[in-house]
């Protein structure tokens, strides 16, 4: 989760730049809309999520939605000002909160929960880490409600307000960042035909016999030659868990 503490520069609290600051959309799905509407913001982001799953975020316009929503395409305009918010409404689609059910008292049990959830998600929807590189995607209704539980788990723990803060993210950046590697490899290995559940040392095997025989790297060769069992990607990612929150734990005093 970014870091939003003093983000604004100087002269900016109150806006961009000194302007006034525009409804967020999540501001503004609070607001009633009148009349009959034959979209919903649910809706749309269900047709995208879909739409990506199957065709890639590349895929995903207004146009495009808009055809497989059975409207015009200026239709969508009343709901979303923007591809950008459509992505914000597509990455808080897939957070399943509600599917966070590990005991609250537990800070690390919670936590674990939380990590293993930010995987499964990023491996059923890999368009979701591009998607997060364009949107802020850290203050989302879905997202926050999973900051919440995490903060709730944390509340009887001697720690600061920025102390909790720096858990989460600590949390949060393993999570993204293993399971961003998964996916990127899956991508790989589809692409180059091997399908995303194949076997990478087949990929690599080119490059991996030019470097045992180029005698630079001994220590890596000595590390192959001793033999290596094939990688378990859930099990090293629960392992690395496991020793992130060890370390923490150790850290804080908790």
């Amino acid at each position: 989760m970014a870091n939003t503490k003093n983000a604004c520069g100087p002269g900016e609290q109150d806006g961009e730049q000194g302007g006034a600051v525009q409804p967020s959309i999540w501001e503004r799905l609070d607001t009633p809309r009148g009349g009959r509407t034959t979209l919903t913001h649910a809706g749309i982001a269900e047709a995208a999520v879909a739409l990506a799953d199957a065709e890639g975020l590349e895929a995903v316009s207004m146009r495009k939605l808009a055809d497989r929503l059975g409207v015009a395409t200026m239709a969508l305009y009343r709901y979303v000002d923007s591809k950008d918010e459509l992505l914000e409404l597509m990455t808080d689609a897939v957070i399943d909160s509600a599917a966070l059910v590990a005991d609250p008292g537990d800070w690390r049990a919670v936590f674990g929960e939380v990590a293993v959830r930010r995987r499964e998600t990023a491996l059923a929807h890999p368009w979701l880490s591009a998607a997060q590189a364009h949107v802020p995607t850290t203050l989302t209704p879905s997202r926050n409600l999973v900051v919440e539980r995490m903060l709730g788990a944390l509340e009887p723990l001697p720690l600061t307000g920025d102390q909790k803060m720096q858990l989460i993210r600590a949390l949060d950046s393993y999570a993204r960042g293993a399971s961003d590697g998964e996916v990127y490899q899956r991508m790989m290995l589809e692409r180059r035909g091997f399908g995303f559940d194949g076997d990478i040392r087949i990929l690599l095997r080119s490059n991996m016999q030019w470097l045992l025989r180029s005698g630079r790297y001994p220590r890596f060769a000595r590390v192959v030659q001793d033999g290596l069992a094939p990688a378990d990607a859930a099990a090293e990612f629960d392992q690395g868990i496991e020793a992130l929150l060890d370390g923490l734990a150790v850290r804080f005093g908790i």
